[in-house]
């Protein structure tokens, strides 16, 4: 028995808008098929379970000129502009087999391919990342939107790590440089690497090892222009996914955020109320190990600079040893912060859940 046929779709340069608002038509439509394409003006958009309130900074996109939108596929906040390459699969599914691990790889596989026909080395990491030499080059995303399962993703061609610091809502400028940095260890662009290649390059590349990867489940041949259905339903997804109870939908007051890096990689901002008040945490998390820690909060502390005396002993320290560290360093004579436990410390490092698992 064949593969069933999916229409390929070599859309090429499209508005920002059209970037998001096509993938989600076919899929509402259950008019299946696969997308190549980047945009032509660089935008923000935010997933389908974040409050844009507590993850964009919305002023500083406003005084950007940046646009932003809501995506109906979970994950982070991110930055996007013509230095990224998009494919997007929009598949039949059957609910009661999905595999995300597998829908994933459907997308997965033809960028490492694409990738190393244009010279770079690169492989899959963790659930959904592509790494180049333990830097991510590839985010990828999947779930179910109307009547599809669709998976999401890119090739950094180039990235502007300033922009995406910078429209980040963040407690201070200091974690905006922390975040900016972060980034920088973290990530890279074929611009770090083959500077010379094009978004048509990449994109004819990512074409062509699509067709190869997905032939086990899928026949995709070159669809000519997309389905007059789509077209029409267009200008009023783009209205949908950017109208102001759409993006505003998700409020939620939480304890925790988390800024995912990459793969083991993140960003953490948490708060705790301990007997002795409130403490807040800010720190980095990699593979495992903390790399970088803050705190501040309304509580007492003797000596003054007992707060960032803790958050030095537990820089370099495994997650899952946070709480002995801590009460070593509380049983110490010269410090004292009443009212705070080595619990205390461990929930509002890793979250008021406690341990990561």
């Amino acid at each position: 028995m064949s593969s069933p046929r999916l229409p390929l779709y070599a859309l090429g340069p499209v508005s920002w808008a059209e970037s998001q608002a096509i993938y989600h038509a076919q899929a509402h439509l259950g008019l299946f098929g696969a997308n190549v394409l980047w945009p032509t003006e660089p935008y923000v958009c935010i997933g389908r379970f974040q409050d844009l309130e507590l993850e964009v900074d919305v002023s500083r996109c406003t005084e950007r000129g940046l646009p932003i939108v809501r995506r109906e596929v979970g994950g982070g906040a991110v930055y996007l502009d013509a230095g990224q390459v998009f494919y997007q699969l929009v598949l039949p599914y059957d609910r009661a087999s999905l595999d995300y691990r597998a829908l994933f790889r459907l997308g997965l596989d033809g960028v490492v391919l694409a990738l190393g026909r244009l010279g770079v080395e690169a492989h899959v990491r963790g659930t959904n990342d592509v790494a180049v030499g333990g830097r991510k080059i590839s985010g990828n995303g999947a779930g179910v939107v109307g009547q599809a399962a669709v998976v999401v993703g890119n090739i950094l061609l180039d990235f502007d790590y300033h922009a995406m610091a910078s429209v980040l809502r963040v407690p201070d400028e200091k974690f905006r440089d922390k975040a900016y940095r972060g980034m920088r260890e973290n990530l890279i662009s074929l611009a770090d690497l083959n500077p010379t290649v094009t978004q048509h390059e990449v994109a004819r590349e990512l074409t062509r090892a699509l067709v190869e990867t997905l032939q086990h489940a899928f026949r995709l041949e070159p669809g000519e222009r997309l389905p007059a259905e789509v077209t029409e339903a267009v200008p009023g997804t783009i209205e949908r996914l950017t109208h102001y109870e759409w993006l505003h939908q998700v409020r939620r007051v939480r304890e925790r955020r988390r800024l995912r890096l990459r793969e083991g990689a993140e960003l953490r901002e948490n708060v705790w109320k301990a007997p002795g008040g409130l403490l807040r945490c800010h720190c980095a998390l990699e593979d495992g190990r903390l790399t970088w820690v803050s705190f501040s909060g309304d509580v007492f502390a003797h000596p003054p600079e007992a707060l960032a005396l803790l958050a030095r002993a537990l820089e370099g320290v495994r997650a899952g040893e946070v709480r002995e560290v801590a009460a070593a360093f509380l049983a110490r004579s010269d410090v004292v912060l009443p009212g705070v436990s080595p619990e205390d410390v461990e929930r509002v490092v890793q979250g008021s859940h406690g341990r990561d698992r």
